[in-house]
């Protein structure tokens, strides 16, 4: 398989896409009537994407080129195997698929798992093996955190309530989830969770789901400390209505990281978001040494959040000139 991440960090893709992005929206309006002496007007949204453009890192191309459109490219890569289990920072690991994340934060106090999967064979048979091929007790999980309440995050859920262990989501999700087990099951804006020496900061995104969160914790890499923000989800499900939660969403994720001055980024569906870590995440015997491509630098990572914002706003612009009667 071609590697993504190698196609798309190239400058020239990035002047080549900015070439195209006026045909490629021209093409998702709806048919002009007629023109008059005057033509047809401007597509107002093109001035938003081309901001957008100028602030897209070239590892993040794929996440622009998907939510810069209201029918953006299906971007997703992996054929959705197993992928091998890494050690991505000292205290953070991958037990995910090709296509969806699963993830394990070492703690003083136990295990942390984000997500379980499609259903709890994936749970039992990827999930558990890839942490025991780690070194990891899957015993020691203290917390379960799910992201959102679709299926590919969620399905592994009933492998991890049979054992016992403490799940935690947002309490609007569990109403898809059968409904809150307990009242230290539900996550709210802002909680701070500490698993033995570590805190993670859970933080409320809704857009993909009513209510989908984002989690904070440090990462270290050869001992140096990072700050990591897990973005649950950023693709609205709906129309123009979820478009303005998403964009309050990203304001709200970009002041709290900005202020917890993060710097890695990860997210569920890495192949649609960040080319650059899928690569390092599926393909660790590529890693380079002393050079961990998970971290992005805090600048990088608010500007990412800005292009997803100008995204949104510019798909706003589409749907409202999609309107009866809106002018062409």
């Amino acid at each position: 398989m071609q590697k993504i991440h190698t196609v798309l960090s190239s400058g020239a893709a990035l002047t080549l896409l900015l070439y195209a992005l006026p045909a490629a929206l021209q093409a998702q309006q709806p048919a002009a009537p007629p023109a008059g002496r005057a033509g047809r007007a401007p597509d107002l949204s093109l001035p938003i994407v081309q901001d957008a453009f100028k602030i897209t890192d070239a590892r993040f191309l794929i996440a622009f080129t998907r939510y810069c459109m209201l029918n953006g490219p299906n971007t997703a890569n992996g054929k959705g195997d197993a992928a091998t289990p890494s050690q991505l920072f000292d205290n953070l690991y991958y037990v995910g698929k090709t296509d969806v994340g699963a993830w394990v934060l070492k703690t003083s106090g136990g295990l942390v798992l984000f997500d379980t999967l499609n259903n709890p064979e994936e749970a039992a048979n990827i999930i558990v093996p890839g942490m025991r091929k780690l070194g990891l007790d899957p015993d020691q999980i203290k917390l379960v955190v799910l992201t959102h309440f679709h299926n590919d995050h969620t399905g592994g859920l009933p492998y991890f309530r049979a054992k016992g262990m403490r799940l935690m989501a947002s309490e609007v999700d569990w109403a898809q989830l059968g409904g809150v087990p307990t009242p230290q099951s539900v996550i709210r804006d802002g909680q701070v969770v500490e698993i033995g020496d570590t805190a993670i900061t859970l933080i409320l995104i809704p857009g993909h789901t009513p209510g989908t969160i984002a989690a904070m914790f440090p990462v270290f890499d050869h001992g140096q400390r990072h700050m990591a923000a897990l973005t649950g989800g950023i693709g609205p499900t709906g129309g123009l209505d979820m478009h303005q939660t998403v964009i309050g969403s990203l304001d709200h994720l970009a002041a709290v990281t900005k202020q917890a001055g993060v710097d890695v980024l990860l997210d569920p569906h890495e192949a649609i978001v960040d080319s650059t870590a899928w690569g390092y995440i599926m393909h660790p015997a590529d890693r380079k040494p002393n050079q961990n491509d998970l971290i992005v630098g805090k600048d990088p990572f608010q500007r990412f959040t800005q292009m997803l914002t100008t995204c949104m706003k510019a798909r706003v612009v589409m749907y409202q000139q999609q309107k009866p009667g809106a002018a062409q």
